[in-house]
């Protein structure tokens, strides 16, 4: 997991197709934790505060998310991670309403170095 504060970053679970939202810990009643894994980007997503017919929906289009992490620390540029999630998993555990994603593949950019 990141060692910055949470509230210097967030999490966006989209869907890749049609660009809907499922999850944003920066409106959503959610916690998370990423760790990351693997020399190109993969990466263990849990997200706690998850409701079963949410879960439901992103499983139903695990192979079509994208997912993200913004670190925003103060005084500085932010940093962007986006994450593929391809054919790995997605699971859910209804007991804990944690969803917990898989990710494959990521990369990390620095939108100041490209729009400066």
């Amino acid at each position: 997991m990141s060692d910055m504060p949470q509230d210097h970053e967030r999490i966006l679970v989209k869907h890749a197709v049609t660009g809907r939202m499922f999850v944003n810990s920066g409106t959503d009643d959610v916690t998370y934790e990423l760790e990351r894994s693997g020399e190109n980007g993969e990466a263990v997503l849990s997200i706690r505060g998850v409701a079963p017919w949410l879960a439901e929906e992103i499983r139903g289009v695990q192979r079509e998310l994208n997912v993200f992490h913004f670190e925003e620390p103060p005084g500085s540029p932010p940093i962007k991670h986006w994450f593929y999630v391809g054919e790995h998993d997605v699971f859910y555990d209804e007991a804990t309403s944690t969803l917990t994603i898989h990710t494959g593949s990521g990369i990390t950019y620095k939108p100041d170095e490209y729009w400066a």
